[in-house]
């Protein structure tokens, strides 16, 4: 085991050099999707995210990685035969713990701060007619001002970095604030406040390549 954690350490110091902030550009996948319309038969929404991140490499296995990334997230759903397709972008900021276990490969995880940026909303009812009349008026749904504006979550995910720049990772981000916005309702003297479990679910698949 000593032998084998020294070989990794050796080898972690071909792609970590301690002390050195190293920057990324990365681009990838997103399969995003929202807890709540599981009842609904949610399909998720296929999009991308890119952005840049700073990796200051606290030793040869640690680093701290924040970024700056826009992503395509939401949720499709139905309700009896009217489709629903959900399309929210955010403006995320992770801040990623790092730990290189191997030659390369690491594990990461952190908190996101995401940013709604905005959010519209398409309806299918699978005639043609009537799809074409609603395609012009649900282009112009802005739905922005009913969602939360912040996000916080939780991303854990894993990666490989090559000794030449390029590096793959995949992750999963666990939102934990609700997505509606929705207003307190109020009877007689009561007054109810509408919590569902609304949350943003995504994984992402991504390929960078670091300097």
């Amino acid at each position: 085991m000593v032998l084998v954690s020294v070989y990794a350490m050796q080898m972690n110091a071909q792609i970590n050099e301690a002390g050195r902030i190293y920057f990324s550009a990365k681009a990838g996948y997103n399969m995003a999707n929202i807890t709540l319309f599981d009842k609904y038969g949610a399909d998720p929404r296929h999009g991308i995210n890119a952005g840049i991140s700073a990796e200051y490499a606290v030793n040869e296995m640690i680093s701290i990685e924040p970024g700056l990334f826009y992503s395509l997230q939401g949720s499709t759903f139905k309700i009896g035969t009217v489709r629903f397709n959900l399309n929210s972008d955010y403006l995320t900021v992770p801040v990623l713990a790092k730990v290189y276990i191997a030659e390369g490969f690491n594990l990461f995880a952190g908190p996101q701060f995401c940013f709604l940026t905005r959010s519209r909303i398409r309806v299918k009812t699978g005639i043609n007619l009537i799809d074409d009349l609603l395609g012009i008026v649900s282009n112009n749904i802005d739905l922005t001002k009913y969602e939360n504006d912040f996000d916080a979550a939780i991303m854990v995910g894993l990666g490989y970095q090559l000794a030449n720049g390029f590096s793959i990772s995949a992750s999963y981000n666990f939102g934990m604030t609700n997505v509606p916005k929705l207003p307190e309702l109020k009877w007689g003297d009561e007054t109810f406040i509408l919590n569902p479990d609304a949350k943003n679910r995504v994984l992402q698949v991504n390929i960078g390549y670091r300097f």
